[in-house]
């Protein structure tokens, strides 16, 4: 593993910081951000590309003025390129699935597709 930075951004009422688990054969590039505000588990052999951002909270959702959090699964075999930003909204990157660089993930990307683009949508 390379150096990558994990910071709990916010923490909610009555709650610890969120869990990192980091599986087996998993790697994690240079310059990656990874916010633990809720709980965040990068699955066996995925990878995460330099730069990349994994949010788990946001501050204003549905326009109320509110915190939300909600944890992230990235499972096992999945790709995340370069500069990415996987935010809040998005809870699971599914098994086999690939995150072009500098894609902005708003949703769950389900198994074996590729997603690109801001918001990311399916591409193959």
């Amino acid at each position: 593993m390379s150096a990558y930075s994990t910071i709990r951004r916010h923490r909610r009422r009555g709650h610890e910081c969120g869990d990192l688990v980091i599986e087996s054969g998993a790697f994690i590039s240079r310059n990656v951000d990874i916010d633990i505000s809720d709980n965040v588990t990068i699955g066996e052999h995925a990878i995460v590309s330099d730069g990349a951002l994994l949010l788990t909270h946001d501050h204003y959702a549905n326009g109320e003025r509110r915190m939300v959090f909600s944890a992230l699964v990235i499972e096992a075999g999945a790709f995340i390129g370069a500069r990415a930003i996987v935010l809040e909204s998005c809870c699971r990157i599914g098994a086999g699935a690939v995150i072009g660089a500098g894609a902005v993930v708003t949703r769950d990307v389900p198994a074996g597709e590729v997603w690109a683009g801001n918001p990311a949508t399916r591409v193959r």
